[in-house]
């Protein structure tokens, strides 16, 4: 019998705490170990608000989103990392250990994976979708600190997305919403974002917005067309975010 294999070291992890201190206090006490602790000697803190740090680092797996949430009786911390940099996470609750208790990290309601943007990707990513949508590694980086939990409507999205090579032989005989989305989702648009992807720099021509019906949101999905049956998605942001230049484009 072989030996079960290891996590794969770019599997996303979650751990959650009940944490004894405030957001300022958390950060100056994280900021002094990124600084200082050798584990983290090719490692830095970001970020200009307390309740929230990214760790990054050239010999990391990926970031790592640090989170305070502030709330009675006892504040909670969440810390979002890879596999592979548990290490460093380790050493993370070891220097906070007197001010943490460990619990369960919350769960998407009827399923066993953790709440977040950057988990449903990351089950993107593993689902038979991924046949004909891929989502690049930069949209989960980006994805943790971005609030949108509509998972029903994304996916609805990304559904659509992994047929539009298909509909453009059927456009004359498409619904007049269903033309609608297949234009928006074919516009190019002159100034994409990049990602990088095997190696190579995507150029992310497409967008398309998700509208939650949950509650008053948007996100915008940046895709490029890689074959005749397959898109990338390279980057994911808050609609409200993004530059004028979002209706900027030159026809199909």
């Amino acid at each position: 019998m072989e030996p079960p294999t290891s996590t794969a070291p770019k599997k996303l992890k979650i751990r959650a705490y009940d944490c004894a201190l405030s957001a300022r206090k958390m950060r100056e006490k994280l900021d002094k170990l990124v600084a200082t602790a050798p584990v983290f000697n090719e490692s830095w803190a970001t970020g200009d608000l307390y309740m929230s740090a990214r760790i990054g680092g050239m010999q990391q797996y990926g970031d790592i989103l640090v989170q305070h949430v502030s709330q009675r009786p006892r504040n909670e911390l969440t810390i979002e990392y890879r596999a592979g940099d548990e290490a460093l996470v380790e050493a993370i609750a070891q220097g906070l250990a007197k001010d943490l208790t460990p619990k369960e990290p919350r769960l998407v309601p009827g399923k066993k994976r953790p709440v977040g943007l950057a988990f449903f990707f990351e089950m993107i990513q593993a689902s038979p979708l991924r046949r004909q949508v891929l989502i690049a590694d930069a949209v989960i980086e980006e994805a943790h600190e971005v609030a949108f939990d509509d998972y029903r409507e994304i996916r609805s999205k990304l559904e659509f997305l992994s047929m539009v090579p298909r509909l453009s032989v059927l456009q004359r005989s498409l619904d007049e919403r269903v033309q609608k989305d297949y234009q928006e989702a074919t516009r190019v648009h002159a100034k994409p974002r990049y990602c990088l992807f095997q190696g190579k720099k995507i150029a992310l021509r497409h967008r398309v917005k998700v509208i939650s019906d949950l509650r008053d949101e948007h996100l915008g999905l940046h895709f490029a067309k890689i074959s005749d049956n397959q898109i990338l998605v390279g980057w994911v942001q808050p609609l409200a975010s993004w530059d004028v230049g979002w209706g900027n484009s030159k026809g199909r």
